[in-house]
């Protein structure tokens, strides 16, 4: 007996045909930036028209951007590929590249690590140990003991938990928190400030003859709170082109960012009429930077490869380790979410200190990361590269494919339509946005079906018809830009 088989309708085979197409031209994103529009290069001076590129020439009719999200919980396609940048923008401040002499690798650098202070007892990984093993047994005022003799692991929901909820400073933790990027800016003024007293120089003197550059990036510990782990670097006065001309080595670069450290101090109103200081923790810690480090040591001089791999693993990451989702409008929503306990406290304090007033009222913007309204990662001007000019890089890279034979006409076309870099060349650029995300597959077949009727109009019958001058070099190009 035989099986009679099924048809596939036509409008399915093109559906499969157009979001395979789309995800091949995104790469992989998970969720993919839609646009229709064209863009059309002209020659500037005869106003010869050298090439066009037409997102209703595509199998689907759009043009798909990545959506170059960080978080690897919402794309990891496009997450590894920001990890990738980040690794080249911290290394090559530290051994050079990508614009960046390789002479800074003989700067003075040194790898900090600054903590926020205790706002109480949490449970933790014990280095040698339990979590906090006590002998006398102490209990907190509420009668929560102050002790735990548990060993807990990455996957305990205890960690980072208070002891006791309601001696815990939540009110301390959300201000600190808030004021983090103040606290990092005044800090890097100290330090300058400190390095120049160590010279015996004035402030003025020291801008003059030398330069601190660094790239600093936040991790939430467990306990819903950020600490900053920046490579810093000593420049002549000129940035990474010119060597210090002050007699400081790494040795005295670290012992100044203790010092500076040590002495920030920040005063902030609570909303409520009073005033608070904020400093940093007593847990700072400067690593020395050397080529010579080893690259997998936790101790002693550190390697710049090895610095970069450690940062840019935390890049990727973000507050869904508390169970909050990339958005938080109100803490019912946290509590929907799932987040833990330690999380809707610290987002209801939040939430109640921003109703007080105009000076905290953007709180309410900031739920979903705890109070921090930094980035997770910034640097002075003149540390490294930057990401826009990778992705740039990348999309150059992606218009001229190496496998091309170098004689093939298709050559001189691309290097014709897409250098960037020739004044005489206008780009016109007419795009709209048309959602997000890949079409389900009978929106599939309707878009392919309309594209296809689009192209028989203007004279390029077929499903598959020829794409316009640019060809995936223009898709490449609204990519990239």
């Amino acid at each position: 007996m035989t099986t009679a088989t099924v048809p596939v309708p036509i409008e399915h085979l093109a559906a499969r045909a157009g979001m395979h197409d789309a995800e091949t031209r995104a790469r992989g994103c998970s969720r993919p930036i839609r646009l229709v529009g064209s863009t059309t290069r002209v020659n500037k001076a005869t106003g010869e028209v050298l090439g066009s590129y037409r997102s209703g020439d595509e199998l689907d009719g759009h043009t798909y951007v990545r959506c170059q999200n960080r978080r690897a919980s919402v794309c990891p396609s496009c997450s590894r590929e920001y990890k990738g940048d980040a690794w080249h923008l911290l290394t090559c401040g530290l051994a050079g590249g990508k614009s960046v002499p390789e002479s800074v690798a003989s700067h003075p650098a040194t790898f900090a690590t600054l903590t926020a202070p205790s706002f109480g007892p949490v449970h933790g990984r014990g280095r040698k140990g339990p979590c906090r093993a006590r002998r006398d047994r102490p209990v907190c005022p509420h009668g929560r003991p102050l002790s735990c003799l548990d060993r807990h692991g990455d996957q305990d929901r205890r960690l980072g938990q208070p002891l006791c909820w309601q001696c815990y400073d939540y009110a301390g933790h959300v201000l600190w928190q808030w004021h983090a990027p103040e606290l990092w800016r005044r800090f890097t003024i100290t330090l300058a400030r400190t390095l120049a007293a160590r010279c015996g120089l004035s402030p003025a003197q020291f801008r003059r003859r030398a330069r601190v550059a660094y790239t600093k990036v936040v991790e939430f510990q467990a306990r819903g709170i950020i600490h900053v782990h920046a490579p810093i670097r000593l420049d002549g006065p000129h940035g990474p082109d010119s060597p210090p001309l002050v007699d400081v080595d790494v040795d005295q670069l670290g012992q100044a960012v203790l010092e500076a450290a040590q002495h920030v101090q920040l005063t902030v109103p609570t909303g409520d009429g009073n005033g608070v200081g904020l400093r940093w923790g007593a847990q700072v810690d400067v690593r020395p930077i050397s080529h010579g480090g080893g690259r997998d040591a936790s101790a002693g001089p550190a390697h710049p490869h090895q610095v970069a791999a450690y940062l840019a693993k935390y890049l990727t990451k973000t507050t869904e380790e508390f169970g909050l989702p990339a958005r938080v409008s109100h803490p019912w929503a946290a509590r929907q979410a799932g987040a833990s306990p330690h999380a809707q406290r610290i987002i209801d304090t939040a939430y109640t200190l921003a109703l007080r007033g105009e000076a905290y009222g953007r709180l309410r913007d900031r739920l979903a990361t705890l109070g921090y309204r930094g980035h997770p990662i910034t640097k002075s001007r003149h540390y490294s590269t930057t990401f826009g000019a990778l992705r740039r890089a990348r999309a150059a890279w992606r218009r001229r494919p190496p496998r091309l034979d170098p004689d093939a006409e298709i050559r001189e076309l691309l290097d014709d339509i897409h250098d960037a870099a020739d004044a005489g060349v206008l780009v016109v650029k007419d795009w709209r946005y048309a959602g997000r995300g890949y079409l389900d597959l009978p929106t599939a077949a309707a878009a392919v079906t309309s594209a296809v009727l689009t192209r028989t109009r203007r004279g390029t019958a077929g499903l598959l018809g020829p794409r316009s001058e640019g060809g995936s070099d223009g898709q490449a190009a609204a990519d990239g830009g």
